[in-house]
C-alpha cells in the first residue's frame, strides 16, 4: 500500500525558467507503441509476440487566464503566450513542487494547441496542449 501519497496544491509547471502562473492544473501522458511480431505456430498455443517501438508523450495545461500570460524569451526558447509555435520549449512537470529531492519530469515539447473559455458563472479559463520531442525524463529539485 502506497503510504506517500500526496496532494497536487503545491505543483507547477516551468517552461524554461520560467514559472506558468495562475496554473489550475496538468497532465502528461507517456506511451510505447508496439508492432505485431508474431510468426506462425502450429507447435502448442498461439500467443502474439509484440514488440516495443516508439515511445512518446503529451500533455495539457489548464490555467486562468491572463492579460499577462507567460512569455518566456531566452537564448533558446521565445514563445509568447502559451500560443501554438514551431519552436520547441522544454517543459518541467513538479507534481508536488519543486523543493529539494521532489521528483519532477523534464522534455522538450510543442505547445500544438490553446483553448480559452469564458462563462458567465466562471474564471476565464485556458487549456494548452503539448506534445513532446524528445524524452520525458526524471529530475530531482533543487530549491
Amino acid at each position: 500500500m502506497a503510504t506517500n501519497i500526496h496532494s497536487g496544491s503545491q505543483g507547477t509547471v516551468y517552461i524554461g525558467s520560467t514559472a506558468v502562473a495562475s496554473i489550475k492544473s496538468f497532465s502528461f501522458e507517456e506511451t510505447q507503441e508496439t508492432i505485431d511480431a508474431t510468426t506462425m505456430n502450429t507447435a502448442g498455443a498461439a500467443f502474439r509476440t509484440n514488440k516495443a517501438t516508439f515511445s512518446s508523450w503529451s500533455g495539457s495545461l489548464d490555467v486562468f487566464w491572463s492579460t499577462e500570460d507567460v512569455a518566456v524569451t531566452n537564448s533558446t526558447e521565445t514563445n509568447t503566450g502559451l500560443a501554438p509555435s514551431a519552436t520547441e520549449v522544454t517543459l518541467h512537470f513538479w507534481p508536488t513542487g519543486d523543493d529539494q529531492y521532489e521528483l519532477g519530469y523534464t522534455g522538450t515539447a510543442l505547445i500544438t494547441g490553446r483553448t480559452v473559455s469564458s462563462s458567465v458563472d466562471g474564471m476565464v479559463e485556458m487549456s494548452v496542449t503539448v506534445l513532446g520531442t524528445g524524452p520525458l525524463t526524471t529530475e530531482n529539485g533543487t530549491a
